[in-house]
């Protein structure tokens, strides 16, 4: 687990130059998507989420993601999409851990307050870690924290490294 910890530790700076590249560059994303369209070409794509277009809010509906929107309205929805997700794309393919293969060595999950800690070993023995939790906060707000590398493929591909600590409300 030392390993795991310390791969973590290592790629945390590059996450957060991934993460904070995709806060900047999403303005501009967002517009370059009302002429190319919802999907972004290439490793651009990579700056939002890799399991759904810029208008994923609304396919999953998501409270105040709605459709039909055009110009200004869409330009900003898509823009707050890239910012409710970002660099999930680089967390998946640069820094994630290849699901093809990979089992849970380990998990424990508790209900109150909202707990998961998952060990798991890609198939070539290399082990890494998720640890999810929802600390109940006041006012119908918890804690979200979410630490290592996602204990889902949202991908199909790889388990993306995660590095997410805020507010939500329940």
């Amino acid at each position: 687990m030392v390993k795991a910890i310390l791969r973590y530790i290592t790629f945390l700076p590059a996450n957060l130059v991934f993460v904070l590249a995709a806060f900047l560059l999403s303005p501009l994303l967002a517009a370059a998507s009302l002429l190319m369209g919802p999907k972004l070409p290439g490793f651009l794509q990579w700056f939002s989420t890799l399991d759904a277009d810029l208008d994923g809010g609304v396919a999953q509906r998501v409270k105040g993601y709605r459709a039909g929107l055009t110009g200004w309205r869409l330009w900003w929805q898509r823009t707050c999409w890239i910012c409710r997700n970002p660099a999930h794309g680089w967390q998946s393919e640069l820094l994630g851990m290849p699901a093809a293969g990979s089992i849970i060595v380990h998990q424990v999950i508790s209900e109150t307050p909202k707990n998961q800690w998952y060990v798991m070993e890609t198939a070539k023995g290399v082990r890494f870690f998720c640890f999810k939790r929802d600390q109940p906060l006041f006012g119908g707000y918890y804690l979200k924290v979410w630490l290592g590398w996602v204990n889902k493929a949202y991908d199909g591909r790889n388990h993306h490294y995660a590095f997410q600590i805020g507010p939500k409300r329940a």
